[in-house]
């Protein structure tokens, strides 16, 4: 058989899946199609109106804009991205305590240059003790001691700003810290750069992708239900379950890019036959974040425009979720690129899949209470809001994958071995959390969908 006669069945039309049909049909492959379980595109790129703009549901940015950064290179090859780059600035806006102080801008310059020296370090713990520790362990123990460098009667602002910065390095991470690795955080690769902006706004990446595989079938609303890959046929069966009838493909490979949260919710009814147990530890063992966003309209913004919104620095640390406190876990209320009137509010952990059961206008009620507290103005008024339900979501179960403090470091490779029927690599497995070196970033989907397109031309080339 030859690749132009090779069926591939390509599973999720997200970065990854989209990334691998085109770099099939660009090496001569013409059988492809693509299942999507939704009705649009993207996965967790997910970019749509509010305001008198765009907001971004999903990623937000690109990490970074070296050559090995293969979003960030499509961006700029397709003119989305132009120098001088919008780069976000996490240091910019009013850094307020609960009792509607502002924190001293020199007091935040210093203590975040401490931070990120000691966040630095973070990248060079792999496998440094036997000993598993989180994150949080950590950090905590390193910002006490840095609270030395201040004076005493600034220490407490300081440690309500470091209280703040935690709550950024959770989403950052996508779960609180106390379950992030800290043995196993080397293992990723940052690209320098910093993180850049996209204006006209992400999903317009992946438009560029599409535009040049229009004769790619992209069929939406089918829910993969099974997948049979070892038959005496050779050829793998797939069962969809598309508005109550099941409907079958025949492949001859098949490039999985489902997110971690979906395969750790399915593996026991997914795959027939079932995965081995190597795998299936590894997948279980691996993090998958809590993450979303809030989005608030204004018809009168209450912030200097440009200055970068709000931060929470909390003075007294919550040492676990509570419910009823679930707005701890808000970092901060930052402005949106391109959307004057509209503040976004990045919250994770449990908290994140909490507000998932809460009530839209609850929510915005309880947002209001909080920025009228921290600033000290009673005229804060938002009059519209949207909001991510990536952990609700039954096709994502959460936003992006991490080193729990129990993986182990060879979990990712062994979630992206292929599985194979007589030397053929049948099933494929594509998505950021099958990427080693970039994990929990959307150029990590983007190469890993490249890399299993790969991987099936190889196969013909032998």
């Amino acid at each position: 058989m030859s690749s132009t006669d090779a069926r591939v069945v390509v599973v999720g039309a997200g970065a990854a899946g989209l990334s691998a049909a085109h770099h099939l049909v660009q090496n001569g492959f013409s059988n492809v199609i693509v299942l999507e379980a939704t009705d649009r595109i993207g996965g967790r790129i997910h970019t749509v109106e509010f305001g008198d703009g765009i907001i971004e549901l999903g990623a937000n940015w690109i990490h970074g804009t070296g050559k090995d950064n293969s979003m960030y290179t499509l961006a700029k090859e397709k003119g989305l991205i132009m120098e001088p780059y919008v780069f976000l600035d996490r240091i910019e806006g009013d850094w307020c305590t609960e009792d509607g102080s502002i924190i001293p801008k020199p007091l935040i310059v210093k203590a975040w240059d401490i931070f990120c020296n000691i966040e630095d370090t973070l990248s060079t713990f792999v496998h440094k003790t036997d000993i598993q520790i989180s994150q949080s362990e950590f950090m905590e123990s390193s910002l006490e001691t840095a609270l030395n460098e201040f004076k005493p009667e600034d220490q407490d602002l300081v440690k309500a700003a470091f209280h703040c910065m935690i709550n950024y390095l959770g989403f950052h991470e996508g779960d609180y810290l106390e379950k992030v690795s800290l043995n196993l955080n080397g293992l990723f690769e940052n690209i320098s750069g910093g993180n850049v902006k996209i204006p006209p706004g992400f999903c317009e990446i992946l438009r560029t992708i599409t535009a040049e595989i229009k004769d790619v079938p992209v069929e939406f609303k089918k829910v993969v239900k099974s997948i049979d890959y070892c038959n005496s046929s050779g050829k793998v069966n797939i069962c969809c379950n598309s508005n109550a009838a099941d409907e079958k493909y025949v492949a001859d490979h098949v490039i999985l890019t489902c997110s971690l949260g979906y395969m750790k919710a399915h593996l026991n009814d997914l795959f027939t036959p079932t995965l081995s147990v190597e795998k299936k530890e590894s997948v279980n063992r691996m993090g998958f974040g809590k993450v979303n966003k809030i989005f608030l309209f204004f018809d009168k913004p209450f912030w200097s425009k440009g200055d970068g919104g709000i931060k929470l620095a909390w003075k007294q640390k919550l040492d676990s979720f509570d419910s009823d406190q679930w707005y701890r876990s808000i970092f901060a209320f930052d402005e949106v690129l391109n959307n004057p009137d509209v503040l976004v509010a990045w919250i994770h952990g449990d908290a994140a899949a909490y507000i998932e059961t809460l009530s839209d206008s609850f929510v915005l009620e309880t947002c209001k209470d909080i920025l009228q507290k921290f600033t000290k103005k009673n005229n804060i008024c938002p009059t519209g809001i949207k909001r991510s339900f990536w952990c609700s979501n039954p096709f994502t179960l959460g936003s992006y994958s991490y080193y729990a403090v129990h993986s182990q470091s060879a979990d990712i490779k062994n979630i992206a071995e292929p599985l194979y029927n007589d030397g053929k690599p049948v099933v494929c497995f594509a998505g950021e959390a099958t990427e080693e070196r970039y994990f929990s970033t959307t150029h990590g989907a983007r190469s890993s969908g490249i890399r299993e397109a790969e991987r099936v031309i190889d196969y013909y080339i032998k």
